[in-house]
C-alpha cells in the first residue's frame, strides 16, 4: 500500500484515457503487489523474518510509519483543499501516532528512527512547498529556493533525530543519573512536557502544540523500556547488564560494554609509520587490534578502506545479494547474476542439497527493474522520488558511516541494511507498474491479451522467481540443530558443572535449553565474552541460577570492579595445589576411570595470554590478558580450592587462545573439555573411555541425516565438531583394545550425520578415515575419503589457494591414494591419479598395475597374476613397444 500511494501521487485512480485493459487503479495495485512480494522474499529480509531477533520487528515499525505518513499526506491534501489551516488538520492525529510508534520502536531497535527523514520530507512537500518557488518554463526541481527549503527540512529532521537519539535515549538518563535524583528529574520532565501541551493548546499555538504532543508521545512510547529495569530488579537467571541502579541503567542505555566508535574524528592508521595518527578527520582505520592492523596495511588510505571495504564489501555486496544473486552461503560469498557470459563458470563446489540450495540466481532482473523504477519515479514525481532516495541513503550510507565497521567481522552484516532494501523494493514496485503502463500504451487495444501476458511475466520473473530460488535456503522447517546442540553440550557436563562458553552463538542456545526446556539447570553457563564486565562476574559470584549455586569467585567487590585487560602481559607460571586424596574411589568427586596414580600433587602451567602485536624494538611477540581471562582463572582457582566439588569445563567452541593454556590438563567429555589434575601431552585432550562414550549416548541428532532440511555454512562447519569428537573417542577406544566399540561408535555417527547430507572439512575426512584405518577396516576408510575427492579436486583447480591450503590439499591427495592402496582398489587408484593429473593438464595414462607397482615399490612394467602377485617385468623393444618378454621376479 505504500507503493500504491506513491503511484497515486502522479497517477490518479482513473483510466485517464489510456488504451489497454488496465486501469490506473490496477496498475497501482499491480506495482504494490510486485514490490511487496519482492521485498518479502529478498534474502536478507527473509532471513530476519525467520529469526527470533529484533530486526524483523524493527522493519515492521519502519514500514508502518512510512505507510502512515503516506496516508497522512492523502488526508492532509483533502483537508487543505477545504481549509487554509495547515497545522490544525484532523489528519495530524496520524503524526501523533507516528511519534508514539517511534517511541515504541526505541525499545526494539534504533534503525526505525531513520525513517524520520522520509517523514520530514513528505511533511514538507504537503505543508510547506510553494508554487511561487517555481521558475517559469523550468521544472520544479530546478528551483533554488525549494532546495534551500528542502535542506532546511533535513537539518530540522536531523535536530529532531538528535533530540531522540542520543538526547532522550542516552543524555536524559545520563543527566538524571548525574543529578543523583533520577526519578525527580524524569517526573519534572514529564510534568514539563504535559504543561507545554496544555499551554500551547489553550493558547491555540498549533505548531508548538503539535510538536509538544509528539514529544510527549515519544516519551510515552519510550517508557516501555521501563519493563527491562523492573524485570532486572527481580534478578532473573538471564539479566544482562543488570540495569537496576541509576548508574547501571545509564551504562545500559549508552551501551558502554560495546565501547565507542569514532565517527568524525579519532585515531587513524598511518601506512608510513605503521602507527596511528590522533584526531584525524573521518577516521576509518581506527582499531589498534593486531588482526585489524594487518588488514589496514592492504589499503593506502582511509578513503580507500571506506570505498572498497566498508561501502563495497560490507554494503554493495549485500545489496547485490538481494537483487542480483548470491554465489553461496559461505562467508565472503560474492554476488552473481547467474549469467555465465558475465561472470564466468561457478567456482564454488556444491555437492550436498544444502550447498546447492545456497546458490541463488536472479539474473539481475530485480536490480534492473528497481533502477528503471527509480528513473521512472523521478521523471513522474521527483518530490516523492527524492524522499525515497533519502530513505535509501540514510539506511545504507548513513548506517555505514555510523557503524564504521572494522575488518574481520564475526558474521555477515546484511541484516543491518534491510531498510535500504525495503526502500529499493518500493522502486521495484513502481518500476513494474511503469513498465506495464509503457507496454500497454505501446501495444494499445490491438493486443489486449498481450498486456496480461507481460504482467504475468513481470510477476513470475521477479518476485516469483526470487521466491523459488530463495525458499529452499530460507525454509527452517525440520531444523533442530540449535536446541539439539545445546542439549548435547549440557549433557556433556557432570553434575553441578561450570561450563565456559565462547560468546553469543554457543551461549544463547544453552540458556534457551535451560530456561525453556528445563535441560540441566544444575549446570552454570559462564560466557567468556560477558566475563569482561564486572556486573556479570558479580552475578556469577552472588546469584543462584535455577538449580545452580553461585560460583566460587575468590574476588572482592573492589577487585571485580577493577577487572580489565593487561595489554603488557608477561607469560607467567601458575600453580594450583591438588590433594590426591580428594580423588580416591570413595570420594564424591568423579573423574572417570583414569589411573589415579597419574594425579599430580599440583597443577602447574604457563599462562601465555593472547597474542597482541609485537614489541616494536625487539620484535618479540606481545601478549594481552583480558578481564575475562582473569575472571575465568580465578574461577578455576576457586573450584580447585573447593576440592573440585564443581567440575570445570570449557566448551569445544571456545577459541584456543581463550582456554587459559590449560590444554595439558584437558579431558574430553562429549562436547566439553574438563579440567582434571592429570597432565598429558595430547593437544586434543585425553579421552577417558569410561566417560565420553556414555555421554555421547545421550546426544540428539534430529534430522541431520535428512537431505531435505537446509543447513547453512555455519551449521555445516559446526557439525564437524561432532565428527571430531566422535573420532577422538573412537580412537581412544580402539587404542584401548575396544575395536568393535570404536567402529560401532563411528558407524553410528555416520548414519546420524552422513557426508552426503552435511559435507565435511579436510580435518573431519582425515579423522574419520583414520579411525577406520586403525580398526583395520580399509574399505570404510576409503569410502569416507571418496566423499572428499570432488572437494580436493575442486580446490586443486582453484587459483585462490594459499600455501597452507595447497599443503592441506596435497596431504588429502596422499591420504586418498593410500586409502585406495590399503583397500587394494588399484583400479580406483589409477582413476583417481588420472583425474588429478588431468586437472593439472597432464596426460592421464596410469594403469591399475602401474599404481600397484608404484605403491609396492616395484619397477615400472611389473606384471601381476590374478592373485595380485608380481610374476615378472615387461621389457619394451627398441621402438619402445611392449615386447611381451617377461623377466622372472625372484
Amino acid at each position: 500500500w505504500i507503493i500504491v500511494r506513491l503511484l497515486r501521487e502522479f497517477s490518479p485512480d482513473k483510466r485517464e484515457g489510456n488504451s489497454g485493459p488496465f486501469s490506473a487503479t490496477f496498475l497501482q495495485r499491480f506495482g504494490g503487489v510486485v514490490g511487496a512480494c519482492t521485498f518479502a522474499v529478498t534474502d536478507s529480509f527473509w532471513f530476519n523474518a525467520v529469526e527470533a531477533e529484533v530486526y524483523a520487528m524493527s522493519m515492521f515499525f519502519t514500514a508502518l510509519v512510512v505507510w502512515l505518513i503516506m496516508k497522512w499526506s492523502e488526508l492532509a491534501r483533502e483537508e487543505l483543499a477545504n481549509t487554509r489551516d495547515r497545522l490544525g488538520l484532523g489528519a495530524n492525529r496520524i503524526l501523533v501516532l507516528v511519534a508514539y510508534l517511534f517511541g515504541l520502536a526505541i525499545g526494539v531497535h534504533l534503525l526505525s528512527l531513520l525513517a524520520l527523514f522520509f517523514i520530514a520530507l513528505i511533511f514538507f512537500f504537503v505543508e510547506y512547498d510553494r508554487k511561487e518557488w517555481d521558475v517559469q518554463g523550468q521544472p520544479g526541481w530546478k528551483s533554488r529556493k525549494r532546495w534551500q527549503a528542502i535542506l532546511l527540512t533535513l537539518v530540522v529532521a536531523s535536530i529532531g533525530f538528535l533530540v531522540i537519539y542520543p538526547g532522550i535515549i542516552q543524555k536524559l538518563p545520563g543527566f538524571a543519573g548525574q543529578i543523583g535524583q533520577p526519578l525527580v528529574v524524569l517526573l519534572l520532565l514529564a510534568l514539563g512536557v504535559v504543561g507545554a501541551v496544555w499551554i500551547t493548546h489553550t493558547r491555540q499555538k498549533q505548531t508548538a502544540n503539535l510538536v509538544a504532543v509528539c514529544l510527549l508521545m515519544v516519551l510515552i512510547g519510550y517508557s516501555s523500556y521501563a519493563v527491562i529495569f523492573i524485570r532486572s530488579a527481580a534478578d532473573p537467571p538471564i539479566d544482562e547488564n543488570d540495569p537496576e541502579t541509576p548508574e547501571a541503567i545509564v551504562s545500559y542505555l549508552e551501551r558502554e560494554q560495546y565501547g565507542k566508535t569514532p565517527i568524525f574524528t579519532g585515531l587513524s592508521f598511518n601506512n608510513a609509520t605503521g602507527g596511528f595518527n590522533e584526531n584525524k578527520l573521518f577516521p576509518r582505520r581506527y582499531s589498534p587490534a593486531p588482526q585489524h592492523v594487518n588488514v589496514y596495511r592492504r589499503y593506502s588510505s582511509d578513503m580507500e578502506f571506506f570505498w572498497r571495504y566498508q561501502l563495497g564489501h560490507m554494503y554493495l555486496r549485500y545489496f547485490l545479494w538481494n537483487f542480483s544473486g548470491r554465489e553461496s552461503d559461505i562467508e565472503g560469498a560474492r554476488p552473481i547474476t547467474g549469467l555465465t557470459f558475465i561472470e564466468g563458470p561457478n567456482e564454488t563446489l556444491q555437492q550436498t542439497p544444502s550447498e546447492k540450495a545456497s546458490r541463488n540466481r536472479y539474473f539481475a532482473l530485480p536490480l534492473l527493474l528497481g533502477f528503471f523504477g527509480m528513473f521512472y519515479h523521478f521523471r513522474r514525481d521527483w518530490r516523492r522520488a527524492f524522499s525515497v532516495l533519502i530513505l535509501f541513503l540514510v539506511t545504507s550510507v548513513g548506517i555505514i558511516l555510523y557503524l564504521n565497521q572494522t575488518p574481520i567481522q564475526p558474521r555477515e552484516r546484511d541484516y543491518s541494511y534491510v531498510a535500504s532494501f525495503f526502500a529499493f523494493s518500493l522502486w521495484i514496485g513502481i518500476g513494474a507498474s511503469g513498465f506495464l503502463r509503457l507496454v500497454q500504451d505501446a501495444i494499445g487495444d490491438a493486443f489486449r491479451n498481450l498486456s496480461w501476458v507481460v504482467a504475468a511475466i513481470v510477476f513470475l520473473a521477479v518476485p516469483g522467481w526470487m521466491a523459488i530460488e530463495n525458499y529452499d535456503d530460507h525454509d527452517r522447517s525440520g531444523r533442530y540443530i540449535a536446541p539439539d546442540y545445546a542439549h548435547n553440550m549440557l549433557m556433556s557436563v557432570a553434575q553441578d558443572g561450570i561450563l565456559f562458553t565462547n560468546g553469543d552463538n554457543d551461549t544463547f542456545p544453552l540458556w534457551y535449553a535451560q530456561e525453556v526446556e528445563g535441560v540441566r539447570r544444575d549446570v552454570r553457563v559462564a560466557n567468556l565474552s560477558l566475563l569482561n564486565t564486572p556486573w556479570y562476574v558479580r552475578q556469577l559470584k552472588n546469584q543462584w541460577s535455577r538449580e545452580s549455586a553461585p560460583l566460587p569467585v575468590p574476588l572482592s567487590e573492589r577487585e571485580i570492579d577493577g577487572l580489565g585487560a593487561d595489554d603488557d602481559w608477561v607469560p607467567r607460571t601458575i600453580e594450583l595445589p591438588v590433594d590426591p586424596a580428594l580423588f580416591s574411589e570413595d570420594s564424591g568427586v568423579f573423574i572417570g576411570q583414569a589411573d589415579r596414580s597419574m594425579i599430580d600433587s599440583s597443577m602447574t602451567w604457563t599462562v601465555r595470554g593472547r597474542p597482541f602485536g609485537a614489541d616494536p624494538q625487539t620484535g618479540e611477540p606481545g601478549y594481552i590478558l583480558y578481564g575475562a581471562d582473569w575472571a575465568a582463572l580465578h574461577i578455576v582457582a576457586g573450584a580447585a580450592a573447593d576440592g573440585w566439588e564443581r567440575p570445570v569445563y570449557f566448551a569445544v567452541t571456545v577459541a584456543p587462545d581463550g582456554r587459559l593454556d590449560l590444554q595439558n590438563y584437558y579431558q574430553l567429555e562429549g562436547m566439553a573439555y574438563r579440567i582434571v589434575p592429570i597432565r598429558h601431552e595430547n593437544p586434543q585432550g585425553r579421552v577417558e573411555p569410561g566417560v565420553t562414550p556414555e555421554r555421547l549416548k545421550t546426544f540428539r541428532f534430529r534430522n541431520l541425516d535428512n537431505p531435505k532440511v537446509y543447513y547453512d555454512a555455519n551449521i555445516r562447519s559446526m557439525v564437524d565438531n561432532y565428527r571430531n569428537i566422535f573420532s577422538q573417542t573412537a580412537t581412544a577406544l580402539i587404542e584401548g583394545g575396544q575395536v568393535e566399540e570404536g567402529v560401532a561408535l563411528m558407524d553410528g555417527l555416520q548414519e546420524e550425520i552422513p557426508f552426503t547430507t552435511i559435507p565435511g572439512d579436510f580435518a573431519s575426512f582425515m579423522y574419520v578415515s583414520r579411525v577406520y584405518e586403525q580398526a583395520g577396516d580399509y574399505n570404510k576408510a576409503l569410502q569416507t575419503l571418496q566423499y572428499a575427492e570432488p572437494l580436493v579436486r575442486h580446490r586443486l583447480r582453484s587459483t585462490n589457494n594459499s600455501q597452507s591450503m595447497n599443503e592441506m590439499n596435497f596431504a588429502l591427495v596422499d591420504a586418498i591414494r593410500r586409502a585406495y592402496v590399503m583397500a587394494q582398489d588399484y583400479e580406483g587408484a589409477a582413476t583417481f591419479e588420472n583425474n588429478i593429473r588431468g586437472d593439472f593438464g597432464e596426460e592421464a595414462t596410469v594403469t591399475a598395475n602401474e599404481m600397484r607397482a608404484l605403491m609396492m615399490g616395484l619397477p615400472q612394467g611389473t606384471i601381476f597374476d590374478s592373485s595380485g602377485n608380481a610374476v615378472g617385468i615387461s621389457t619394451p623393444d627398441s621402438a619402445g613397444r611392449d615386447s611381451g618378454v617377461q623377466d622372472e621376479i625372484q
